[in-house]
């Protein structure tokens, strides 16, 4: 009688624990770099006529990412364990891989119920070995024919909200995934444009025309221009 009464209350715990409403969610976190020609990779690679910008390779490096709980939100201004979520990596990503899918995940992390005001990413130096070695991003394509090498050594936080303002980022005890889509028209449209002008240069003859925040080919005031542009271009999405 005394065994069928432990039993008994342990089951009830049990039951009373897989009742117990969840207070968390797990958050998903992506990076795609789309086109408006298309919804895949390849379509970055694509150009109608020879003096369209090709983007063949392009890597970033994230050094860390935080989720930030809005500060209106009563989960926040009652409990002392809803505040930001942060992810320390590096999280170094080649996003026109043609063997990985176009949204590619960086990480995946449980987080409290509560609505989060935006998130901010850490652009950082990677100190991986390797051609993305003490840069921030790297893109590589061609133009005109002509090979170009893009990239920066300058860190940078993001502090990124989805594009469509009605939208919101709330967790409750549900799975959500958020993608970072970085648009790369604007970014092949400015080499179009420099190209026909005449003002992408090979300042040391080497072949390729290598645009960066650091002066390495003359065209320090382009790499910062095309900097900003990804910068500008980096939003938030809700969908793959």
């Amino acid at each position: 009688m005394k065994n069928f009464s432990i039993l008994a209350l342990l089951a009830l715990a049990v039951s009373s624990c897989s009742n117990t409403p969840s207070t968390n969610g797990n958050v998903t976190l992506k990076a795609a770099a789309v086109s408006s020609t298309g919804t895949t990779s390849l379509t970055a690679r694509m150009a109608s006529t020879p003096s369209t910008a090709i983007i063949t390779d392009f890597k970033i490096n994230i050094g860390s990412i935080k989720l930030e709980t809005d500060m209106n939100d009563m989960m926040h201004k009652t409990d002392s364990l809803h505040e930001d979520t942060k992810l320390v990596g590096p999280f170094l990503l080649d996003l026109l891989d043609p063997n990985k899918p176009l949204s590619q995940v960086i990480a995946s992390v449980n987080v409290p119920n509560a609505k989060y005001s935006e998130i901010r990413f850490k652009f950082e130096k990677s100190i991986v070995a390797g051609d993305m070695s003490g840069k921030t991003y790297m893109i590589k394509g061609t133009i005109n024919g002509k090979d170009f090498l893009i990239w920066s050594d300058k860190d940078v936080e993001l502090k990124m909200h989805f594009a469509d303002p009605a939208k919101d980022f709330t967790v409750n005890s549900n799975d959500t995934s958020l993608n970072i889509k970085i648009q790369l028209d604007a970014i092949m449209a400015k080499l179009t444009t420099l190209a026909n002008q005449g003002l992408l240069l090979d300042g040391n003859g080497d072949g390729v025309i290598e645009i960066s925040t650091s002066n390495v080919d003359g065209n320090q005031v382009i790499g910062e221009q095309i900097r900003a542009i990804l910068e500008n271009e980096s939003h938030l999405d809700d969908k793959d």
